[in-house]
């Protein structure tokens, strides 16, 4: 909490613990007060201060807390090989707005592994540039979005119900192609790493996983490695 209210006061809003709480700054701290830490340590401080913002309205206001509503743990499946392409190359030729949105969706999806619930609240100002001056995300997006938000800049409030899923509700692919989703743009993402050999622990920790058994159910969709592979890797590697 202590680091929240440091962040708050740098950022410039007023020293009231009751902005500091609101789910908007709580969130905007995860995504630009956090930049470093590992993705188990940044879901444990986004929890920590929801369950105290919880305890604050309980005891001030004598309301209760939200009901924790369970889903199903088996994941979305991802896009088959090609989709994502031909996909990509579909909300590239969309019109206006509804293009930057099409590809702001699958960059925070496909290429960042974000879940529908982080991709409404990523603002042009929350993307940062690495140490050879390349943007995370596509520099049209970043441009075109600024400090607004990046997936549908032109709304008035951050979160509303089916924010992400009404827009591919709208916006439906030609036939031969599945619609957009953001929980199966992230699954490709995630089989992707893990197909491309990253290790396990360093894909749990990129998604925001709390531990590699969540990992278990994406299994099913990564292919086996080849038999030539599998020996390189047991025997190592040779000079």
């Amino acid at each position: 909490m202590g680091r929240l209210a440091v962040w708050a006061d740098r950022s410039g809003l007023p020293r009231e613990p009751d902005v500091w709480l609101r789910t908007e700054t709580i969130d905007a701290f995860v995504l630009s007060g956090c930049v470093g830490m590992d993705g188990s340590t940044v879901q444990t401080l986004r929890a920590r201060a929801r369950r105290v913002r919880e305890a604050l309205v309980w005891v001030q206001r004598g309301e209760a807390p939200p009901v924790r509503l369970s889903s199903p743990r088996d994941p979305h499946p991802p896009y088959e090989s090609g989709e994502l392409a031909r996909l990509r190359s579909w909300a590239g030729n969309l019109p206006g707005q509804a293009r930057l949105d099409g590809l702001a969706l699958m960059a925070l999806g496909a290429g960042c592994g974000l879940m529908p619930v982080e991709v409404i609240r990523v603002r042009g100002s929350h993307i940062r540039l690495t140490r050879s001056k390349v943007a995370v995300l596509d520099e049209e997006l970043l441009e075109a979005a600024g400090s607004s938000y990046l997936f549908r800049p032109g709304r008035k409030v951050e979160a509303a119900k089916n924010l992400v899923n009404s827009w591919p509700a709208r916006h439906r692919p030609h036939v031969g192609l599945p619609p957009l989703s953001a929980r199966r743009l992230r699954s490709t993402w995630i089989v992707g790493l893990l197909a491309n050999g990253i290790s396990e622990a360093v894909v749990a920790q990129a998604a925001g996983m709390a531990s590699l058994a969540a990992l278990a159910p994406y299994h099913r969709w990564v292919p086996p490695l080849p038999q030539e592979e599998v020996i390189r890797l047991l025997h190592g590697h040779r000079r």
